[in-house]
């Protein structure tokens, strides 16, 4: 009998903008304003691809550099047009060690309480932040095979430094599209802005202030602390087979699977790539149950889904656990996966 789903727009706040940051990036292992569109002059492909691309995949973790940015995402709330302002400063050592310390706020005008919830918040995502909010080419093949990639004709100077501009539009469909500023030299971008569909800018991270030779002593670098374990190394996972989605959007592919403890229960994260976006598949598994005893199903399933930011998250509770997936995708492909995972 196949579950009968309810679909809600209720929004999982709770989980989403708390529980989802801390468990997408614990213990996971990785491999001036925005101009306005020029004319390009070139457009790659799989043979002609600059070498940049494949110092993009692991930059941010393999070159020391610090500075400070500044963080601009425009979205809706309730329907009315807001946006969220704020500078940061990064560090990092050149050995994957990284801090991420928030500066100041520009908008919105926030209280001094709310301001160091605001404070702590970041620091929690930090990891988040680092490996998959700052756009960077995670697979060099498969990004070719599901993006169009531009050269923009003029260079771009970003905080004092040249940079070469690329554009990066998918060639499936017209979801999002992006414009990085990236220092060839090293493959870190400086500068990056990304559009919706209709071509409105919807986020910008941008350098202020960069430096190839960061201060590192005293540095309190980041720290994990939720580790996870991987789901391959584990001999037994107590209760249900884990689940998994059977049906992804066109380009995805798994790239790690792992099993994160936190606050004594268990959660199966499974991470894809389109070799540029991340795709988040999480399942809160059921807790282990006694020896004999018995647990009765059910097979009501309630779907939930919400837009945070840029990301759609939808949420399925049913009896003993619930499923997330949560990604840069339309709400019918998040649904999908969603659904194909039951």
């Amino acid at each position: 009998m196949k579950p009968a789903s309810i679909l809600a727009r209720a929004a999982p706040v709770l989980a989403a903008a708390l529980l989802l940051p801390t468990l997408l990036v614990a213990g996971c292992a990785d491999r001036d304003g925005a101009g306005s569109a020029g004319p390009t002059v070139l457009t790659q492909e799989h043979a002609t691809a600059p070498p940049f691309l494949a110092a993009m995949i692991d930059a941010p973790e393999r070159v020391a550099h610090g500075g400070l940015r500044r963080i601009e995402v425009h979205l809706k709330v309730d329907g009315l047009p807001t946006s969220l302002i704020y500078d940061e400063r990064v560090t990092a050592d050149g050995n994957g060690r990284y801090l991420i310390e928030p500066v100041a706020v520009s908008a919105p005008s926030m209280s001094l309480p709310q301001r160091e919830v605001f404070e702590e918040l970041q620091r929690a995502r930090q990891g988040f932040f680092f490996k998959y909010r700052d756009p960077r080419i995670r697979d060099v093949e498969r990004f070719l095979e599901n993006y169009a990639l531009h050269v923009v004709a003029e260079p771009a100077v970003v905080a004092g430094v040249e940079c070469v501009e690329i554009e990066i539009a998918p060639r499936r469909g017209t979801l999002r599209s992006y414009r990085l500023s990236v220092d060839a030299s090293t493959g870190l971008v400086l500068r990056a802005l990304e559009r919706d569909a209709t071509g409105t800018v919807v986020a910008t991270t941008t350098f202020l202030e960069f430096t190839r030779d960061p201060a590192l002593e005293g540095v309190a670098f980041h720290v994990e602390r939720f580790p996870g374990h991987p789901l391959e190394a584990l001999a037994v996972l107590p209760g249900p087979p884990p689940a998994a989605p059977q049906v992804l959007p066109a380009g995805y592919r798994e790239v790690t699977s792992d099993v994160v403890d936190l606050a004594g229960t268990s959660y199966l994260r499974r991470v894809y790539t389109d070799g540029f976006e991340h795709l988040f598949f999480l399942e809160r598994r059921p807790a282990a149950a006694a020896p004999g005893a018995l647990q009765a199903e059910s097979t009501n399933v309630t779907v939930r889904i919400a837009e945070v930011g840029a990301f759609r998250v939808a949420e399925a509770l049913r009896s003993g656990g619930s499923l997330f997936v949560v990604g840069k995708i339309a709400e019918a492909d998040v649904l999908a996966v969603l659904r194909s995972a039951l």
